[in-house]
């Protein structure tokens, strides 16, 4: 997609140099009059050497600066004005649920844009032929990890789930090729999560990634990385955007899943419906 690119940029903020951020936020600020800079204009204007430029240049757009121009120049027609600043203190509660509606609403749209049709299928399909799926997550991405786990489950796919920062790279020793790792880390750089893929990436192991930082250890070590980006609109509300992204991403695996498991996968998936059923209470 055109906006593919800014999208990016402010999906990346939190974890940009000083340098690199001077340049995304004369993006972000004004992205039109952006096109309109010669390098050195640029330079002067964000206090920084045409060097670092090119190097931003290089890191977005996979050229030079006249390729991110174009780029950014190519998604101007895609671009919303931006949902808003940080909540307040004088805002009302109606108004901090709108500022975060608004800003969540703009993170998950960036999850089409940052995520294209081959990465999600190819994520779905690896998790649907897997002998055994482990999920791992900890913290504030342990609670995506455990809804990803129990909408796997009751898909009938064989899959489980560890938080506890010693138990993740334990379990990561014991499993071999036919397993699939699925590892939930905003930042990607978790040592705990690291540490656990790591082990599994030893023992074979396919790695999904699910990180809002595709410049991350854990997108360098994932086999599939899927970007659960925030609006960049808001520092506060950074993280919060960031689960809301991951579990839409998790969420369309599983509906896209429940449409194509097999036979096999149909009973196990009856079967583990009768079980849930059985629990319910009758009217």
């Amino acid at each position: 997609m055109a906006g593919k690119i800014i999208s990016e940029i402010k999906a990346n903020l939190e974890y940009l140099s000083g340098v690199e951020r001077k340049i995304a936020e004369q993006i972000i600020a004004d992205p039109k009059k952006f096109t309109t800079y010669s390098m050195a204009e640029l330079s002067e204007e964000a206090g920084v050497s045409q060097g670092s430029i090119i190097n931003f240049a290089n890191k977005f757009s996979g050229g030079g600066f006249s390729n991110l121009k174009l780029k950014i120049a190519e998604g101007l027609s895609e671009l919303t004005v931006p949902a808003f600043s940080d909540v307040e203190s004088s805002d009302s509660v109606m108004t901090v649920l709108r500022k975060v509606t608004a800003s969540t609403e703009e993170a998950l749209d960036s999850v089409a844009k940052l995520n294209g049709e081959d990465g999600l299928k190819s994520a779905a399909e690896m998790i649907l032929k897997a002998k055994k799926v482990e999920i791992y997550g900890v913290y504030r991405s342990a609670v995506v990890a455990t809804d990803f786990y129990y909408q796997l489950l009751q898909l009938g796919i064989p899959v489980s789930s560890e938080s506890d920062v010693l138990s993740c790279t334990l379990s990561a020793a014991m499993l071999d090729s036919g397993s699939v790792v699925v590892a939930v880390s905003s930042s990607g750089k978790t040592k705990d999560i690291i540490d656990a893929v790591k082990m599994a990436k030893s023992r074979g192991v396919k790695i999904v990634g699910i990180t809002a930082n595709r410049n991350s250890p854990l997108a360098n070590m994932s086999d599939i990385v899927l970007t659960a980006p925030a609006s960049g609109n808001s520092i506060t509300r950074w993280s919060g955007e960031v689960r809301f992204s991951q579990m839409l991403i998790t969420d369309t695996i599983c509906d896209y899943l429940r449409s194509r498991i097999d036979e096999s996968g149909e009973k196990n998936y009856f079967m583990v419906s009768d079980i849930l059923s059985s629990h319910s209470i009758e009217d």
